[in-house]
């Protein structure tokens, strides 16, 4: 409750909660009748129907002026989630004065009513009421934010990405280093080995083994043998064949086998 609060920073993104939450309280009103609300409402010659009408309309007015303030409001000043609960029950309760001030008015040539009575029962009347729209729409906000801090938390910084360029110095792929399994050499190209969904993927780039070098070095994928690079992160151990040749097994099956050198099994042992 003491986090920063995070909503819609556009006009409309509070305005709807002006037409939204009146038209769960008609709706809510009809349905369940709540303190007899048709009965008691019968008042001035008018049906029941027509007074909740108007109260719709009156809440409509009220909210839309109470989210223009907060809207201008937030984007001035920092709101933590405390306060904007606290708004929601200070717009029931504004609600709710100009409720009994319409009630009143009415009942003046009908059986007069003491304002004071009169809120005490549009108070009750609105709380049941407003209280779930309010409570689903905190919810479906606090789902809405923590789904974006996740989005934003697997995302990877532009400057932390592989890029990879072909002969020409085209951008051909840009890549989270931490997918790639490993890098071959095949002929001209350099195929590019990853996990997408945790299934192999190739990406075949024109271009030599020297050129992928320098970006191997800066995302920590290291050479293995004249042909191969791999990602320390993805082997689970080195196996020496029958042929007497060390190979990489990775932590996903599919992914095969990789020949380890002499030259770099050293450094390669010591990164796992």
């Amino acid at each position: 409750m003491n986090t920063d609060l995070r909503v819609s920073g556009r006009i409309w993104g509070q305005l709807k909660y002006a037409l939204l939450f009146p038209v769960f309280f008609f709706v809510f009103m009809i349905v369940y009748n709540p303190f007899s609300f048709k009965q008691n409402f019968e008042m001035g010659g008018k049906s029941w129907t027509f007074h909740l009408l108007m109260l719709s309309c009156i809440m409509i007015g009220v909210l839309a002026f109470s989210r223009l303030i907060f809207h201008f409001l937030y984007r001035a000043a920092r709101f933590k989630w405390w306060h904007y609960v606290v708004w929601c029950l200070g717009e029931v309760l504004a609600v709710s004065f100009f409720f009994a001030l319409y009630v009143t008015l009415f009942r003046l040539s009908d059986v007069p009513v003491p304002y004071f009575t009169a809120l005490s029962q549009c108070i009750q009347i609105n709380y049941l009421s407003l209280v779930y729209p309010y409570l689903i729409s905190i919810l479906f906000r606090i789902i809405i934010n923590m789904k974006s801090d996740m989005e934003d938390a697997s995302k990877v910084p532009e400057e932390a990405l592989l890029k990879l360029y072909d002969e020409h110095h085209r951008l051909k792929l840009t890549i989270d280093p931490a997918a790639v399994v490993y890098v071959a050499a095949d002929s001209n190209y350099i195929n590019v080995h990853y996990l997408e969904n945790g299934r192999e993927k190739v990406f075949p780039v024109r271009n030599s083994m020297k050129s992928f070098e320098e970006a191997a070095r800066r995302h920590g994928i290291v050479r293995c043998h004249r042909s191969f690079y791999v990602n320390p992160k993805h082997i689970r151990l080195l196996s020496r064949g029958k042929d007497g040749i060390i190979y990489t097994l990775f932590n996903v099956d599919e992914m095969g086998k990789v020949p380890v050198s002499k030259m770099y099994y050293d450094e390669l042992a010591r990164l796992l």
